[in-house]
């Protein structure tokens, strides 16, 4: 387990007699096998996480649309149940947080973020109030979470609920509150592992009847449970960035993630520092990178990268993709070595590895799996 912010989290689930301690390595050990055997699960079948340990914030009140509005660098989503990612940015236009934004209500928003920046977004919620009409509500506690992950996930959930989940009812970064294992909470469509799935959201004291009923169900298909190893491994080989590459050391375009913002839309905090990153010369761009495996040693961020024998950046998350067979890897390299195709070196425990910068996700490029429809329909689409 993993202490994150009070809350306790599964890193990697012991079987087959591995004894449930940390095993301790610079090196791949045995946990390095229990985390690809999760990863297969969830790619193959179906699996199920803990997520209660993210912060979850509510901010209600007939101004909470535009309070956001003027926080937040991409648009709200316009319909209940809508999804949006996006950022907050400091005066300096760099990031301070990157957060998932559902609407609830007209007048009732729901953001989730990390769990150790919990009390940064309070913070910045708080700091930046002045007389709007609006409640923070911290529903980090109250509130529990599970994610329901793999091309089964579906099957399990329907088990479950009498929500019709295909994609013409339930639609791709959609949320909705339904009623799962005879507890109503709220189900959002979408994926950290870069598969179909949801995640369901509601009070602590019914997640755990939710999270019987979907093993229950999810037993015929070799569920799992997962934990943030294996999740973190998924969301490297989907190239989703994490807290280690946006930090208040760097602006948006530095991140490459201009594509979550929308410079056309209002004034919102951040935005004239933003334009100034754009307009500038950047010191620094994150890269996603596929790094040649030895079989021994993978990294743990914080590793050199060199173009032509000169040191051009650092990793700033290193993980083993299980699917994918390489080592993918996020770094902070000069404008020059950044560009897709550029073959790279990075230094992994003294030795200098191949790498080249990717300009698209190893797994599922095109974003296809999450996307998927029941069983029957896609091809009634296709035809």
């Amino acid at each position: 387990f993993e202490e994150v912010y009070g809350h306790e989290r599964p890193r990697w689930f012991a079987r087959d007699g591995v004894a449930q301690e940390d095993h301790y390595s610079f090196r791949r050990n045995v946990v390095h096998d229990m985390v690809g055997r999760e990863v297969k699960a969830v790619r193959a079948g179906v699996g199920l996480m803990d997520i209660t340990a993210f912060t979850k914030v509510e901010v209600t009140g007939p101004d909470a649309a535009s309070f956001l509005d003027g926080l937040t660098p991409n648009r709200l989503p316009k319909k209940v149940g809508g999804i949006a990612l996006t950022h907050l940015l400091n005066e300096r236009g760099r990031i301070e947080i990157e957060i998932t934004i559902v609407r609830l209500a007209n007048d009732r928003f729901y953001l989730v973020c990390a769990a150790f920046f919990e009390q940064r977004l309070l913070d910045h919620l708080n700091q930046r109030r002045n007389d709007e009409q609006i409640d923070v509500i911290n529903r980090s506690t109250s509130w529990a979470a599970l994610a329901v992950q793999g091309p089964r996930s579906r099957d399990v959930l329907a088990a479950n609920t009498d929500a019709a989940l295909d994609n013409g009812s339930f639609r791709w970064l959609n949320g909705k509150e339904i009623t799962v294992a005879g507890k109503t909470l709220w189900a959002f469509r979408m994926s950290y592992a870069g598969e179909l799935g949801w995640e369901l959201h509601g009070p602590a004291g019914d997640m755990l009847a939710v999270y019987d009923a979907l093993w229950a169900s999810g037993e015929q298909f070799g569920v799992v449970d997962y934990g943030s190893f294996a999740m973190n491994a998924m969301r490297m080989e989907k190239g989703f960035k994490g807290a280690g590459e946006l930090t208040n050391e760097v602006t948006l375009p530095e991140a490459d993630v201009m594509r979550f913002v929308k410079m056309d839309k209002g004034a919102f905090l951040g935005k004239a520092e933003t334009q100034a990153s754009l307009d500038g010369d950047l010191p620094w761009i994150c890269a996603y990178l596929s790094i040649e495996a030895d079989g021994e040693e993978d990294g743990h961020g914080g590793e050199a990268v060199l173009l032509d024998g000169k040191v051009v950046g650092t990793t700033s998350s290193v993980a083993y993709g299980h699917t994918v067979g390489a080592i993918m890897a996020f770094a902070y390299v000069k404008p020059e070595a950044a560009k897709p195709g550029t073959e790279l070196e990075v230094v992994i425990m003294g030795r200098e590895r191949p790498a080249r910068v990717l300009a698209e996700p190893a797994y599922d490029p095109e974003s296809l799996l999450p996307r998927a429809d029941a069983p029957g329909l896609d091809a009634i689409a296709a035809g």
